[in-house]
């Protein structure tokens, strides 16, 4: 890697880099900004380039996180909570996040019970009577997947969490 890391080759370098990146898919301006430093451009060209993009209309993070946030809930493999986290993984704000989540779930399209039914369903879990510690792994599962409790509830019942043991 050059040590001259400043300037107008670096700024067109730089740029480059991003542009090969959106090339591939859409990113949040964090996911740039990452990408950059980690090939060593100063936070100046940096700037610079992110300024240039937006100004192009390539980034926009609203934008992105409302796609994003809408083709992880078609998927049919997330929850709101799961989506939520992975917005704020790819370094947008929570409000960002927020706003994004609340507009893909209520265009209507999202159906929580829907999809976690579907989600017990590719393991097996859903259409018959299920062990407790069965259950327990259904509840766990859905958790982890973002599921709120009450969907877990409406679903399972109320699942024993620790498959240790039976409920009295």
């Amino acid at each position: 890697m050059s040590t001259e890391q400043e300037g107008p080759e670096a700024v067109r370098r730089a740029t480059d880099a991003c542009l090969r990146l959106l090339a591939l898919r859409a990113r949040s301006r964090h996911e740039l900004e990452l990408a950059m430093g980690r090939k060593g451009f100063s936070a100046q060209v940096q700037g610079e380039v992110l300024k240039k993009l937006q100004g192009y209309g390539y980034i926009d993070d609203a934008r992105f996180a409302r796609e994003r946030a809408a083709s992880l809930l078609q998927r049919g493999r997330f929850g709101p909570q799961a989506v939520l986290q992975r917005l704020q993984a790819h370094g947008l704000g929570s409000e960002v996040a927020r706003e994004a989540l609340a507009a893909a779930t209520g265009a209507g399209e999202f159906d929580a019970l829907a999809t976690a039914r579907q989600v017990l369903e590719r393991r097996g879990l859903l259409g018959r009577p299920l062990t407790p510690k069965e259950q327990a792994r259904a509840g766990r599962l859905l958790h982890s997947r973002g599921f709120s409790e009450d969907v877990i509830r409406r679903l399972l019942g109320e699942p024993a969490l620790d498959p240790s043991g039976l409920d009295d």
